[in-house]
């Protein structure tokens, strides 16, 4: 994984992780969830998957809660998106990627 990150980006991560695990645990119907975070040279990754309730996208769109729409808001503060695939009675990845800027490689080529 990329070192440093920023630490814009890491709080970024670590509320998107906590949001995601929070809707998982809420909404999913299970207690068991896949977290993998992962970095190149030039991204850093998060995903978080259930097997659980899942929801309909095109509804969701319409009835979406805070939860989503924060973890979108702080990703756009750091330049990332984020991406939701979800099914009814199929389960939820959510996946959130922040493209490391010319200032986070010259931060890592400082530290």
């Amino acid at each position: 994984m990329p070192s440093p990150v920023s630490p814009d980006t890491s709080l970024c991560f670590f509320r998107v992780l906590q949001e995601a695990l929070h809707n998982s645990a809420k909404h999913s119907g299970v207690r068991h969830f896949e977290v993998r975070l992962w970095g190149t040279s030039n991204e850093i990754h998060l995903t978080v998957k259930d097997s659980g309730a899942g929801f309909d996208r095109e509804t969701a769109k319409t009835s979406r809660g805070l939860g989503l729409i924060s973890m979108e808001e702080r990703l756009k503060f750091v330049k990332g998106t984020l991406s939701i695939d979800s099914q009814p009675n199929r389960g939820t990845t959510i996946h959130a990627c922040v493209r490391l800027s010319a200032g986070s490689d010259s931060m890592r080529a400082a530290g």
